[in-house]
């Protein structure tokens, strides 16, 4: 079972997802600062009956106390008495504890609450008192106690096979086209693709609603299975087998220290899945200067890290950059300023650079993009081979291109890496001059273009 929160700041809301693990040291709350944590457990300790169980609790860093003290309470007791082991169904409990220990609520925006349940699976929803229903599927509980009863009386009444059946026939689509339901950006759609299949770091930067988020989310339906050797190291990562590629998102907020810590280092993984870096620019320096060493060295201590990064940013500090409903008021010495925050060192390691902007909902294509399976896991067995061959036959085609201006060495190999995967994936027996342009104008920053 999955258990969420829901917070809602100004006019906008978000989801708020509990992860409970067994511990077996103390009861831990990760995800927060420490002073936040530390008041987040007072409060659980003061309505939380008994002594705290070993629990490792694991909440977004952005939640609020308030938001996330009563799905923290129902996720300890469901893990207690087993309910999360054996129902799959996704629960929302929205609402704050008062003195008194009763749920109460404020009112949510129906509209967008309606489409984060949507999104998220939800099954149902536990609300506190004096709430209209969202949905028939919307109950009112007083108390922690009353979410329980009616969260065990739910899971009774619907089986799990019935929400097993509706995920299925989910994966199915997402198989079937994993960019079903996304209108257009065919280009970031094929960058995409070859980011994937040539573990080689994407950038997608664009003004918000140019499908940037939405597109990194496709990535785990993209990832081709686990074989041989490769499958075998990333058991061994995970402790134990039969693990699908693994996608793993590194949350905004996140410290150095964090990703690089633990047995095996929390990074390592990604190996040989992918790495979701959503809004770059709001990463912690040091963690952006880790990211760029790390697609260097290719290992985080004595395990290895072959992956593909993908990430996304905005393209300037007002987001308005490439809008074209939008008016841009940054000079360019502030974009300069904005994408060398992020740093100059990450972003020359990013093998594709492209930049999106808000697909027109009339003129727009609504094709389905056809994923060549073959073609990625084609593209996939052969890097081990193509790493071992080198690139510097590749560089007189890539001099042609760049037409005399000044690029680095790293520029140079990435550009010939992504022909070469271009190549592999069009079932070329080499590197044609078209193909090498392809790939040079997939890397282009705000620097070098010239918006409207």
């Amino acid at each position: 079972m999955h258990i969420y929160g829901y917070q809602r700041t100004g006019f906008n809301g978000t989801l708020l997802r509990v992860q409970v693990a067994r511990s077996n040291t103390t009861f831990t709350i990760r995800g927060l600062s420490q002073a936040k944590a530390s008041r987040l457990k007072g409060e659980v300790k003061a309505y939380y009956q008994g002594p705290l169980p070993r629990l490792s609790i694991q909440v977004p860093a952005h939640s609020s106390i308030d938001g996330i003290l009563a799905p923290v309470l129902l996720a300890m007791i469901c893990m207690e008495k087993n309910l999360l082991e054996i129902s799959k169904h996704s629960i929302l409990l929205y609402g704050t504890i008062d003195l008194t220990g009763s749920l109460i609520s404020l009112p949510p925006l129906h509209r967008e609450l309606t489409q984060l349940c949507a999104e998220a699976g939800i099954s149902l929803i536990l609300s506190g008192e004096n709430i209209s229903p969202i949905n028939k599927h919307c109950i009112s509980c007083p108390s922690i106690a009353s979410a329980l009863s009616q969260l065990w009386r739910f899971a009774l009444l619907h089986p799990e096979n019935e929400i097993q059946s509706k995920e299925t026939g989910k994966k199915h689509t997402l198989e079937e086209d994993p960019f079903f339901g996304i209108l257009g950006l065919q280009e970031a759609k094929q960058a995409l693709c070859y980011a994937v299949a040539g573990e080689i770091p994407l950038l997608f930067y664009g003004p918000p609603g140019s499908g940037k988020s939405l597109l990194l989310n496709r990535t785990k339906a993209l990832l081709p299975p686990l074989l041989g050797e490769r499958a075998q190291e990333v058991w061994a990562i995970h402790g134990k087998q039969s693990i699908e590629s693994p996608l793993l998102r590194l949350e905004a907020g996140m410290s150095q220290q964090k990703i690089l810590a633990g047995t095996p280092p929390w990074i390592s993984r990604a190996h040989g899945g992918a790495l979701l870096v959503d809004e770059l620019s709001n990463q912690k320096p040091k963690v952006r200067t880790t990211l760029a060493q790390l697609l260097d060295t290719h290992q985080v201590g004595d395990y290895p890290l072959l992956y593909s990064m993908v990430a996304a940013t905005n393209g300037c500090r007002c987001a308005n950059l490439g809008n074209p409903h939008g008016i841009c008021r940054c000079t360019q010495v502030q974009i300069d300023q904005f994408w060398g925050l992020i740093g100059w060192p990450l972003l020359d390691r990013f093998a594709i650079a492209l930049a999106l902007e808000p697909e027109p909902l009339l003129t727009g294509t609504v094709q389905a993009f056809h994923v060549d399976r073959k073609a990625m896991e084609h593209v996939r067995s052969l890097q081990p081979k193509r790493k071992s061959e080198g690139f510097a036959h590749l560089f007189p085609r890539y001099s042609k291109v760049m037409d005399h201006t000044q690029r680095s060495l790293r520029r140079a190999k990435l550009c010939c890496t992504l022909a070469q995967v271009i190549a592999d994936w069009e079932g070329k027996e080499s590197v044609t001059q078209e193909i090498m342009e392809k790939a040079y104008s997939l890397y282009l920053l705000p620097k070098d273009r010239h918006y409207h």
